[in-house]
């Protein structure tokens, strides 16, 4: 259900991002990551003006991983920056090969990144980007079945385990599908 409609306001602002991962002929997994900023009307920047409906921000992150989630190439693309010069960035990029989609990500890309080597907004997209890459490889193939052992031998990894709503350790979800994590909740007399 989405939200509701709400009145008595006016669209100031857009950014939209949108994300795709691939699987290579070679067997690498692609992640592409792409981000525009509109405004939809005409506003002077410091270096710039931008036109109604111009893009303040275009721009594009392609990252290949390969079976343990190690970026082995990387490709940026700032079709538009919010200054001139911020295409200079793009060969900085490369800085992320080698680092590893896991616990850690977001604290090494900041580190391969600083100081001021990249775009705030391509770095926090990555974030994401690593997010879809794990997504993307619970089901690589198209129709491939969903292969589990029973609940009662599964191991939830830590990492997921009180991520999140249905992954609480003392949710139903977790007591039917990782029996082994479940905790139930104790309750406490005031």
């Amino acid at each position: 259900m989405p939200l509701p409609v709400l009145d008595n306001r006016e669209l100031i602002h857009t950014r939209t991002i949108t994300m795709k991962a691939f699987r290579r002929n070679d067997g690498l997994l692609e992640v592409e990551g792409h981000l525009t900023d509109v405004k939809p009307f005409a506003h002077q920047m410091m270096d710039s003006v931008r036109a109604a409906g111009e893009p303040v921000h275009d721009l594009s992150l392609r990252i290949s991983l390969d079976d343990s989630a190690t970026v082995v190439d990387v490709e940026a693309c700032m079709d538009q920056g919010a200054h001139d010069i911020c295409p200079g960035a793009e060969p900085n990029f490369i800085r992320l090969l080698g680092l590893q989609v896991g616990p850690g990500w977001n604290k090494n890309v900041k580190a391969a990144m600083s100081p001021g080597r990249g775009c705030t907004h391509i770095i926090e997209m990555l974030a994401q980007m690593a997010t879809v890459a794990l997504q993307a490889s619970w089901a690589s193939k198209a129709g491939e079945p969903l292969e589990m052992p029973p609940p009662e031998q599964r191991k939830m990894q830590s990492s997921m385990l009180n991520a999140c709503y249905p992954y609480h350790e003392s949710s139903p979800w977790v007591k039917q599908h990782f029996p082994n994590a479940y905790i139930p909740l104790v309750a406490v007399d005031k």
